[in-house]
């Protein structure tokens, strides 16, 4: 389970939107003022991100929260959002040159250039697709696991008697 924290700012039923504060992956590094990541981190100036999360601790709007999400569902999303729309676009341009070899165009590689966008844009929307059919299910949902401060400590039987 990945872990972050986060501050309450509304509650709905069994839901929760929630802030988190954005950081660079690179935010402890001794060369954090000098390395191109932190400069391009300082060209977004949003500090925050909000997400709708499942709460099945009733937080109250202004508590600090722990929100997990499942490791495997973070890493289907991320390897689709990055290898879907790659794929799509590489296997678009590689039809389109077919079709231009078939077709004997002699228009040089523009049927490749237009075959990739299209693919690149296909891929964004097959990506869309299945976020949209995923977004309810509860192993893609981020959730409060608890408030912030407190430890979740598991004890294995046999220390429990």
């Amino acid at each position: 389970m990945i872990e972050e924290p986060a501050t309450v700012i509304s509650i709905d039923d069994e839901h929760a939107v929630v802030e988190t504060e954005k950081r660079p992956a690179c935010g402890a590094c001794t060369n954090a003022g000098g390395c191109s990541t932190s400069v391009l981190s300082g060209l977004f100036k949003r500090r925050h991100n909000r997400l709708r999360v499942s709460n099945p601790i009733h937080a109250r709007p202004g508590q600090r929260v722990i929100i997990g999400l499942q490791e495997n569902a973070l890493l289907k999303v991320s390897f689709l959002a990055y290898l879907l729309p790659l794929v799509c676009m590489i296997l678009m341009a590689i039809l389109m040159q077919a079709a231009a070899t078939l077709f004997i165009w002699q228009i040089g590689e523009l049927p490749q250039v237009v075959g990739g966008l299209l693919g690149l844009i296909g891929g964004f929307i097959l990506l869309r697709q299945f976020a949209g059919q995923k977004q309810n299910e509860p192993g893609y949902q981020a959730v409060i696991l608890r408030l912030a401060g407190t430890v979740n400590v598991e004890f294995s039987k046999e220390y429990i008697g």
